[in-house]
């Protein structure tokens, strides 16, 4: 049986159509699915973090390598199919959720578990890599709604990801690989660059999919940063002049930062910066917006910590009321009459 008969007659047993609105395109290629695994050069003492599974059959390629394969996927219908490919494999972990918890955030849940499966790993019974540190790996057909923003998470998470191998639209994959200057330059770029060293490594046709998408994708691998050394980069910084920037492309970088930062000029912040005020947004560098990005954090600092003691404040305000009213009810009497 043909691996796309394979495919629809689970589907067809399960009710089931794929999904447009989430992107589901499922890469039924054998060559491509071993090509993705041979890029993430796994082996048994890594921890593969894989999102959206869908059929499972890049799930079963990862777990045969020995790796740790721990498997989100949002689609409740789905996620049978994964399990069904990969029985009687006992290193895979799967989990019903959403990887992302809104657009800046990856999922607290989801986080923790992989935590704890590294830490299982790191000591396991029996095996060879006992007393060995995990490598902590993403490897994903990324689906296309969700790829840039899980990509852009993982930039800033604090878990120590070493390498990631993802299959995604070639044109973010080409976002993400784009120098200053160009028209695909811009926030993913500037987090791939901080990042790390992105890289892409084969492109797929269409046809490689069921069903059929209408743009071809890559094959991304990302050479993560030591996690002591991103655990340092302004992400929350970056992410709001970047947003600031390339949201309004055409306009100069003065302009573009004017509102920006609390209670400066964005002239006087550029100078300061070294950076020409009169330059567009996609000029700079990965570094220069890093720079950028550091100074509005310093500049949000002051305000965030009024703000919670203003919070702090009330919150005492609350409770000194609160604590008058309950005593004057438990304490009081009626007064006598004059």
């Amino acid at each position: 049986m043909s691996i796309l008969r394979k495919l629809r007659a689970r589907l067809d047993r399960h009710g089931l159509k794929p999904s447009i609105r989430r992107g589901q395109n499922f890469l039924l290629d054998r060559n491509q699915l071993g090509f993705i695994v041979d890029a993430a050069r796994l082996g048994p003492n890594d921890v593969v973090l894989e999102v959206g599974p869908g059929s499972g059959f890049l799930t079963r390629r990862l777990a045969r390598t020995g790796a740790l394969v721990f498997s989100v996927e949002i689609d409740r219908g789905l996620l049978p199919l994964a399990m069904e490919e990969t029985e009687g494999l006992p290193n895979v972990v799967y989990l019903l959720g959403d990887i992302l918890a809104g657009k800046n955030a990856l999922n607290p849940e989801a986080m923790a578990r992989l935590a704890e499966l590294v830490e299982l790993r790191r000591g396991r019974p029996g095996s060879a890599a006992v007393g060995k540190e995990p490598v902590l790996k993403s490897v994903s057909n990324l689906p296309y709604s969700a790829g840039t923003a899980f990509i852009m998470n993982l930039f800033a998470s604090p878990l120590p990801w070493t390498t990631g191998v993802f299959l995604l639209q070639r044109e973010v994959a080409e976002r993400m690989c784009a120098s200053p200057g160009g028209k695909e330059y811009g926030a993913v770029s500037i987090g791939a660059g901080l990042a790390g060293t992105a890289s892409i490594e084969r492109i797929v046709p269409p046809g490689a999919f069921w069903p059929r998408p209408n743009v071809d994708s890559a094959v991304l691998r990302m050479e993560f940063l030591p996690v002591d050394r991103r655990s340092r980069i302004p992400w929350r910084g970056i992410r709001r002049i970047a947003s600031a920037v390339f949201g309004s492309r055409r306009k100069i970088l003065k302009n573009a930062l004017k509102g920006v930062y609390r209670g400066r000029e964005a002239g006087d912040v550029l100078a300061e910066a070294r950076i020409a005020p009169e330059c567009r947004g996609e000029t700079l560098g990965p570094g220069e917006f890093r720079l950028l990005g550091e100074m509005w954090e310093r500049a949000e600092e002051p305000a965030e910590a009024s703000c919670r003691f203003r919070q702090r404040a009330a919150v005492g305000r609350r409770a000194m009321i609160s604590g008058n009213g309950a005593a004057g009810k438990t304490a009081g009497s009626p007064r006598p009459p004059p």
